[in-house]
């Protein structure tokens, strides 16, 4: 885990991150991760990843300035554009991702899911039940499969890549599949229709938004954008030659929306310090006030009777938005719209280090959020400004400051 925000206003975003990075199957925690770097030198954009720490292999450090060597001045229009001219840099760049790395991509995650969602339970479920159950192990593993597709078929489909983009991915890679199905499935005599759909699967991996993999956030402003924009993608892996990846939310200053906090990651105490209450004991209120209305437990009382049931419960939910926006939220965003640019630098500096100072306090949890924070400005008219960032020395722990303004 980890935290990441920005902060922005019309005058400027500034960026935050934190250094912790988990490493390993021990999850030993280090605290000297890069989550944050300028996407262009010549130009006010920045970007921030998190999640994964590599990208296939290469860790996202080295892609971003590659990329950024590559761009060597070159400025769009749009932030879009910056996005977009990345990830085609990413999935057209055979020298960092050449066929053998896709391939041992696509046999990695899929026999990690196939293990994770049909394999291990199958074995839990046979072990459990050994001698009823050792002669349906197919019919065990065909509801598995059955119910599982049921929720990959609520997922959000990444339409850039096409309808024929999955069995695009299933042809180019038949030999994998086999190859993973005999190897881990082979002593179950798999029927057909059960080989069919465990492929159907690999179809869903492929053309979904991605659950897993990497997030990314980039931040800053076009040529011809007036205020900051920052857009966040979650990003896959690349297989038969595409690069599977989906925006998942833009923000926009604008004349109407003059400020914005976008937490990144782990994000719950950024989201008390602005909505005044954390967003899990927020849900347990309105769910416990919904269970202890009066009439709730009882069976009977009528259509009518349930009918206001439901819309108390349902006016309650909405009274607790409204007081989080008008007593909270939007008098804290009012604030934010007003600080000059060091002082939003400032504010996204402390969002970080009181998730830092909560992840320490905490019993329940490790200190996934930790380490130096990297901060960053970008103006229109200054560009991108590093405030403070981690010492080129390394294991000297410390951190570099840099006059702003």
């Amino acid at each position: 885990m980890t935290c990441e925000v920005a902060v922005m206003n019309r005058r400027g975003i500034a960026l935050a991150a934190d250094s912790a990075v988990t490493l390993g199957e021990s999850e030993k925690i280090y605290h000297s991760a890069e989550k944050l770097f300028p996407l262009s030198l010549a130009a006010p954009v920045g970007i921030m990843t998190y999640g994964l720490a590599d990208f296939m292999g290469v860790p996202w450090e080295i892609i971003i300035k590659i990329y950024g060597q590559k761009l060597d001045g070159r400025k769009f229009e749009t932030l879009e554009q910056y996005a977009h001219d990345f990830f085609r840099f990413i999935e057209g760049t055979e020298s960092l991702f050449p066929q053998s790395a896709q391939r041992a991509e696509f046999r990695s995650l899929v026999k990690c899911a196939w293990q994770d969602l049909y394999l291990g339970p199958l074995k839990e479920k046979l072990a459990d039940h050994s001698k009823s159950a050792a002669g349906n192990a197919t019919k065990i593993l065909e509801k598995l499969i059955h119910e599982d597709h049921k929720l990959w078929r609520k997922d959000p489909i990444v339409e850039a890549l096409g309808a024929a983009y999955g069995d695009q991915v299933v042809a180019t890679y038949t030999d994998i599949i086999d190859e993973l199905q005999q190897e881990m499935f082979g002593s179950f005599k798999l029927s057909r229709p059960i080989r069919q759909a465990l492929t159907t699967t690999v179809r869903f991996m492929h053309t979904t938004v991605p659950a897993r993999g990497s997030g990314v956030v980039v931040a800053g402003i076009g040529e011809t954008d007036l205020f900051p924009v920052l857009l966040h993608y979650r990003v896959g892996s690349i297989a038969a030659g595409r690069l599977r990846y989906a925006k998942v939310d833009d923000m926009r200053v604008t004349r109407d929306d003059d400020a914005m906090v976008a937490p990144f990651a782990q994000r719950e105490t950024i989201d008390m310090i602005i909505g005044g209450i954390f967003p899990e004991l927020e849900k347990t209120v309105v769910e416990t006030n919904a269970r202890c209305l009066p009439g709730k437990s009882q069976k009977g009382g009528g259509k009518r009777s349930q009918a206001r049931i439901e819309n108390a419960g349902s006016d309650f939910r909405k009274a607790v938005k409204h007081e989080i926006q008008e007593k909270y939220a939007q008098p804290f965003m009012a604030a934010v719209a007003a600080l000059p640019r060091h002082d939003l630098a400032a504010m996204a500096e402390a969002l970080v280090n009181l998730t830092k100072f909560r992840a320490r306090m905490s019993v329940t949890q490790k200190e996934t959020v930790g380490g130096p924070i990297d901060i960053a400005i970008l103006s229109k008219g200054e560009g991108f400004v590093w405030v403070k960032r981690k010492d080129s020395v390394w294991g000297t722990g410390s951190q570099t400051a840099v006059e702003v303004l």
